[in-house]
């Protein structure tokens, strides 16, 4: 019997080579379904970053949310009309447009230290004030009430019901505001007092440079004192010895509290005057 020339086993096809060794990673590789929702969420992104842009032009846009009332709100010695005129919001405005132009108009007036716009509802515009708060009244010749950052504020005392310390001395003006940097620093710490200390501002009559250096508070009668005496640095401070410093004596009859040495307040009784 004659041996086949080959054996069956080399009749079989070939074995395939290893596919793992040329099979990408699935993690290393972007499919098309991963392609699609890459883009469909960039879409969805940059749609989302653009709303604010584009969204408040279009609802401007809209006859539903034009502006029927303005509202005026934290307003003391100026007339809400007088607001309202100097906004001058169109008939056709929107509470969608952009508040700042308002703002603006109303900044402009000198009674007024901020402003803001914002919308309230569908068909309300509300405009938030916060005047110049008067601190003191100075001689222009006549006396007229000043703001803590110096400016002469545009109101009759009288007609204002001012009671207000006065600042002694005459005072210059430029543009609207005091000149002088010392007296400047005065009305900064009465405006300081008037926010921190204000019943101790509601005593005081007059108020001024001191000879012997810092401030001259006079009070008014049955204050504790007739006289308080102040250092420049530190006011604050030196006035909170002051009233304890009156806190602890039974005694009433103070002509003079000085509360310009470091750490003590020197008493001076009526008669020792």
């Amino acid at each position: 019997m004659i041996a086949p020339l080959w054996e069956p086993d080399d009749l079989a096809a070939p074995s395939p080579p290893e596919r793992e060794e040329r099979r990408v990673p699935r993690s290393g590789r972007i499919t098309r379904r991963g392609r699609r929702r890459l883009l469909l969420g960039l879409m969805v992104a940059s749609i989302g970053l653009s709303v604010p842009i584009w969204l408040p032009r279009l609802l401007a846009t809209l006859p539903a949310f034009h502006i029927s009332e303005v509202r005026v709100i934290g307003t003391e010695h100026i007339s809400p009309d007088e607001i309202t005129g100097l906004a001058a919001v169109a008939p056709d405005a929107s509470v969608w447009d952009d508040p700042a132009t308002w703002e603006a108009r109303v900044r402009v007036h000198p009674m007024v230290r901020e402003a803001t716009a914002r919308r309230e509802g569908f068909h309300t515009l509300e405009i938030a004030v916060v005047e110049r708060r008067a601190v003191a009244l100075v001689a222009t010749p006549e006396l007229r009430p000043v703001s803590g950052d110096g400016y002469v504020l545009p109101l009759e005392p009288a007609y204002a019901s001012l009671d207000l310390p006065i600042v002694q001395g005459p005072v210059e003006m430029e543009s609207g505001f005091v000149t002088d940097p010392e007296t400047r620093e005065l009305i900064s710490a009465l405006a300081r007092m008037d926010r921190t200390r204000s019943d101790f501002m509601s005593l005081v009559s007059e108020v001024g440079p001191a000879a012997e250096g810092g401030y001259r508070f006079l009070l008014l009668s049955g204050a504790g004192a007739e006289v308080v005496l102040l250092p420049r640095d530190r006011p604050l401070r030196a006035l909170d010895r002051v009233s304890i410093a009156l806190g602890q004596i039974e005694d009433r009859r103070v002509a003079r509290a000085d509360a310009r040495f470091g750490g003590q307040v020197v008493l001076t009784r009526v008669e020792e005057r």
